[in-house]
């Protein structure tokens, strides 16, 4: 076989694969997202559905909702949502198949039906209003979005045949103009192809194409392997970066949104509206100095970060405010019970320590038990601890906690919209601050995590 038709089919393979897969994968993904975002459009319309009948429900004195409501209701409801819902139905339990009848109190199921030509979601939902049971149906038509499916891969296999004609009318006279029978330039190709992108050829030749072929590999094999190098490096640092922020603000995020729905739903006194903004403040400016924080971490990874005197009791006056929400959310008691006793550490960096591990402990907590953040005074520190009265962690489990992204109980991490990060960042917050976390926990009785903390300057 001539070098010449080899190396055309060779590149014309390669082309053609990662033509073809590359394109069909993000032919692929970009379908997968249009579809998944209209179905993330149709739960979300199909709750706010929900809590809406709910909601007119309960301002309903009737022991049954006629007719004439549920049209109201209808006719409400589908005002308040976008176009892609199509239409809205309220039956009770006598109305509808034993299917929907066996389905658990205010659970939804969605499923794809065919109607015609159209492709129809249908969402159902049970719903209670402590009088009867109702069943709410949305459909919604994925029609137009099928065909754009559709018309994407129909334009993907046109590119795709164009770019075979005309990358292989390239490569044909490619080949036959620049190829030659160069052993050691073949043997130096296959050795770049299989990853060892320093590999250097030696090459004397008059000829200025090959000499300049050469030279050109040799420069590409080390550029190829320095840029490889320097991707994965930074691929490896952004995605740590990437995952590790992203979860840091989950957590000052969760408080804002809840107190800014206690604001915006709950008729609060002066006092109860000022610590809720206090507390929404408190966050915001937590989550823009956190960011800021990690950000230099990530871009300054040898820089020291700077430590100052702060003082536990303000710590501990924030941690109250931001743990209110906490408490009620999980139904979860807690207490902060720190001394007046200055610290060496990062304010922020370390009220997102302790966020987390007490956001940990609630979680792990079950309704009307007890979390409990307080300090303990010796002579040359200060002890913080955290206890919970929760479940508890296996003792074998407790070295592979701090690892990134373990969870020892995935489903309930990932219920509780854990991602495996937050005690991975407390390791590392500890860390910066010359100390290490220390777990004591026994199954089903509660964990108690330790640090310490080096004394500061005079008491303010």
């Amino acid at each position: 076989m001539k070098l010449s038709f080899k190396f055309f089919c060779i590149a014309y393979v390669v082309v053609m694969l990662s033509t073809g897969l590359g394109g069909a994968y993000i032919i692929k993904n970009i379908n997968d997202t249009l579809w998944d975002t209209q179905v993330e459009r149709v739960n979300t319309a199909v709750d706010y559905a929900a809590d809406s009948f709910l909601a007119f429900a309960d301002v309903s004195y009737y022991d049954e909702i006629s007719g004439v409501q549920k049209n109201d209701a209808i006719r409400q409801i589908k005002n308040s949502l976008d176009s892609f819902v199509s239409e809205i139905a309220i039956y009770t339990s006598e109305s509808v198949c034993d299917m929907y009848v066996k389905m658990y109190e205010n659970e939804c199921a969605s499923t794809f039906i065919k109607n015609g030509e159209q492709i129809l979601m249908e969402s159902v939902c049970k719903l209670n209003t402590g009088k009867k049971d109702y069943y709410l149906f949305l459909y919604s038509d994925f029609t137009d979005i099928q065909k754009q499916r559709d018309m994407f891969w129909r334009r993907y296999g046109i590119v795709v045949i164009c770019i075979s004609a005309i990358s292989g009318l390239f490569l044909v006279i490619l080949a036959k103009k620049v190829t030659k029978p160069l052993n050691k330039l073949t043997k130096v190709a296959d050795e770049i192809a299989l990853g060892n992108y320093g590999k250097r050829v030696e090459i004397d030749s008059c000829d200025y194409e090959i000499s300049a072929l050469s030279e050109s590999v040799n420069s590409m094999s080390l550029a190829i392997e320095q840029k490889i190098k320097e991707i994965r490096d930074e691929l490896e640092k952004r995605n740590i970066f990437v995952a590790d922020f992203t979860h840091e603000m989950k957590t000052p995020m969760t408080a804002i949104i809840g107190y800014a729905q206690m604001l915006r739903s709950y008729d609060l006194d002066k006092l109860e509206k000022e610590q809720a903004a206090q507390a929404i403040y408190n966050e915001g400016k937590r989550l823009e100095m956190l960011s800021l924080q990690l950000l230099e971490l990530y871009v300054y990874q040898n820089e020291n970060v700077v430590m100052e005197d702060v003082n536990l009791l303000e710590i501990g006056e924030q941690l109250k405010t931001t743990f209110k929400y906490l408490s009620e959310k999980y139904d979860v008691n807690y207490s902060v019970e720190f001394h007046n006793e200055i610290v060496s550490a990062n304010s922020v960096l370390l009220l997102s320590l302790l966020y987390n591990l007490g956001d940990n402990a609630f979680k792990a907590s079950e309704t009307g038990k007890r979390v409990k953040i307080y300090s303990e005074v010796t002579p040359d520190n200060i002890q913080i601890h955290i206890e919970d009265e929760g479940r508890g962690i296996a003792k074998e489990n407790i070295k592979f906690i701090t690892e990134p992204f373990y969870r020892e109980d995935k489903s309930r991490s990932r219920k509780l919209g854990g991602a495996g990060l937050g005690l991975a960042l407390c390791k590392e917050i500890a860390r910066i601050h010359n100390t290490e976390l220390v777990f004591n926990s026994e199954k089903n009785k509660g964990t108690r995590v330790s640090f310490i903390l080096s004394k500061g300057g005079a008491r303010k």
